[in-house]
């Protein structure tokens, strides 16, 4: 949101005509051409063909993120099959990264609704991103097993969870860029470059009234929301981020999560 707020509230307004998807939505919608720019996913820009990256806005971190976990019931060496929110793309093929790297296994990935009681029903473990991580966070800032009761399968041991930002942190020790806007192969009109980064300064600039806006609608309390957004996220893609972006499709393309690894190409 803060990318996009000069855009939906600020001067931006009268440079866009402003759709509202999923980032799984607007990588479709880039893939497809009918948008000029998306916020996509990192990892789609590797799959959309002839897209470029916007320089500058980013939703990246350099330590613990707290809206991309994993939750399981099982220790992560003896996962077997983990369930994934159906909106998630990056964060999937962070997940089978931080799995080869550290344990050298390769669970099975299965698209779910993301509610982590049913994920974990049928599956090991559940990967959680977004609103629905910060909430799973937030319910459950320490280990509970009367809480989690209903999760639980073995007994009165707690539930773990792991924010995938710090194995990555620890893995490479660089920032991770979750998504980024691109634009659509054949837009040319680099005048976009300044206005989005215009609308993210204005929201960077506006967090408070950010996090106010939506603490009643995901239920979460305001200080909370606004130490998430001023702490765990980071809106600049500098060069450590474009190393951890380069590094990430490296690995993500020796696990066979894309077919292979194009260079990184700014509008």
């Amino acid at each position: 949101m803060p990318l996009a707020w000069g855009i939906l509230e600020g001067s931006q307004k009268e440079s866009f005509d402003p759709v509202l998807s999923t980032p799984a939505e607007c990588a479709d919608e880039l893939s497809r051409g009918t948008v000029d720019l998306g916020l996509i996913p990192a990892i789609e820009y590797q799959r959309i063909k002839g897209c470029r990256i916007v320089p500058g806005p980013a939703v990246a971190s350099s330590h613990r993120v707290r809206s991309v976990i994993l939750v399981s019931v099982l220790p992560l060496w003896k996962v077997k099959t983990v369930a994934f929110d159906k909106g998630s793309r990056t964060s999937v093929a962070l997940a089978q990264i931080i799995f080869n790297e550290f344990y050298r296994i390769r669970p099975d990935f299965r698209p779910a609704e993301p509610d982590v009681t049913s994920m974990l029903a049928t599956s090991d473990a559940a990967l959680l991103i977004g609103d629905n991580a910060l909430s799973f966070t937030e319910a459950h800032r320490l280990p509970n097993a009367e809480l989690q009761k209903g999760l639980l399968r073995h007994g009165s041991e707690p539930l773990q969870v792991f924010d995938l930002m710090e194995r990555w942190k620890f893995l490479t020790g660089l920032p991770f860029v979750f998504a980024f806007w691109a634009a659509r192969e054949g837009f040319k009109d680099a005048t976009v470059v300044d206005r989005l980064k215009q609308s993210r300064d204005f929201g960077v600039a506006n967090i408070s009234v950010i996090a106010e806006k939506y603490a009643e609608r995901l239920s979460l309390p305001k200080a909370s929301l606004e130490k998430y957004l001023r702490e765990n996220v980071n809106y600049y893609m500098d060069a450590k981020c474009v190393e951890g972006l380069n590094l990430f499709y490296a690995k993500a393309a020796a696990i066979g999560a894309i077919k292979s690894s194009r260079p990184i190409e700014f509008l």
